[in-house]
């Protein structure tokens, strides 16, 4: 039973081709996984949610190039600094995301709005933690354009701690995949009534043109 928990928050797609690649804010992990896949050519473009605590570090991710996201954010009080940061074809655009309560809600929402702004993509590799995917997929069935083909890839690295027949000995992972549990039951509450407010919600990024 502790071992299908494990399996049910972590169950994870391969990689494939896809038109873009998402990831969600976080370790820094997440990001580094992801702009390899880019590098390997499983897509076109790269979608990298940055939080507040990611933006001075964001030029040690390992770009072919990088963008000077603390000099964009100087206007905004700290407290609101959210970015969606696209690299496609060797140049970035930056839109901001408004900080709301549930960070991975808002940014799966705001990924919502990205998506309906690029109609071109038809499939996009989600990155993010391996106990993180299913509460992700419950976001993507609720939120995400219903044409989109989402794969959800965890992060090799983070998928080696303990092993999920042991995890429950591990105290720290105990934590982490019970209130992971426990997210993902709020998360199911909430986001029917999330869902029919969205129509009433202004579009949840904006566009922040680089110098």
């Amino acid at each position: 039973m502790l071992e299908f928990l494990f399996d049910w928050l972590s169950r994870a797609d391969p990689p494939v081709h896809a038109d873009a690649i998402f990831v969600l804010a976080g370790l820094k992990a997440r990001k580094v996984f992801a702009i390899q896949l880019l590098k390997q050519g499983l897509a076109p473009r790269l979608l990298l949610s940055v939080g507040r605590f990611e933006i001075r570090r964001f030029p040690e991710l390992g770009l072919p190039q990088t963008i000077d996201l603390l000099q964009l954010a100087q206007s905004i009080p700290p407290p609101g600094r959210h970015f969606f940061v696209l690299f496609e074809n060797a140049q970035f655009t930056v839109h901001r995301v408004p900080v709301r309560m549930l960070g991975t809600l808002r940014e799966m929402d705001a990924l919502a709005d990205w998506l309906n702004a690029y109609p071109q993509i038809a499939s996009l590799l989600v990155v993010s933690s391996g106990t993180h995917l299913r509460r992700l997929r419950i976001c993507s069935r609720a939120l995400l354009p219903r044409n989109i083909k989402t794969i959800f890839v965890a992060v090799p690295e983070e998928t080696t701690m303990p092993n999920p027949q042991n995890w429950w000995n591990d105290g720290s992972t105990r934590r982490m995949v019970l209130f992971e549990c426990l997210k993902t039951a709020c998360y199911m509450g909430i986001l029917p009534f999330w869902k029919l407010a969205r129509p009433w919600r202004s579009k949840t990024i904006s566009g922040i043109a680089p110098d």
